[in-house]
């Protein structure tokens, strides 16, 4: 094997890792956050519905979700949302540092300019991707 087919097989397999790493660990901040973001919703949907006379709080919302549908109701939904980060955020984080590569820059570090440029292609192609 050459030297160049080498440093291929090291870059495939660091990519593997790092798409691997990505996934889980963006399933794990998902699952994490997924409660508060749920209470959130609810919030901003109770102050979409009629006027209540009983104002929302995080806690109440918390209490009817475990009297209707247990504490587990809590995570009702995150099926969907932590397939979505298993292809999302790998696609976006790593398609960010390859074209990363491609950038010339100084010092080996882009401008601000660069970066957020990089981002919102690599967003882009990770949305396009669902």
């Amino acid at each position: 094997m050459t030297a160049g087919g080498d440093n291929r097989s090291l870059r495939n397999d660091s990519d593997v890792k790092k798409i691997l790493l990505t996934s889980f660990s963006a399933m794990i901040a998902e699952t994490t956050t997924f409660p508060i973001d749920l209470i959130k919703t609810r919030l901003q949907l109770h102050g979409e519905s009629l006027p209540s006379t009983r104002q929302a709080s995080a806690f109440r919302i918390v209490f009817q979700i475990a009297k209707d549908d247990g504490i587990f109701g809590l995570y009702r939904g995150l099926s969907p949302a932590a397939v979505r980060h298993l292809f999302y955020t790998p696609i976006r984080i790593v398609g960010y540092e390859h074209l990363r590569n491609f950038v010339p820059s100084s010092d080996n570090s882009p401008s601000l300019f660069s970066k957020a440029v990089m981002g919102g292609i690599s967003g882009v192609i990770a949305q396009n991707n669902k």
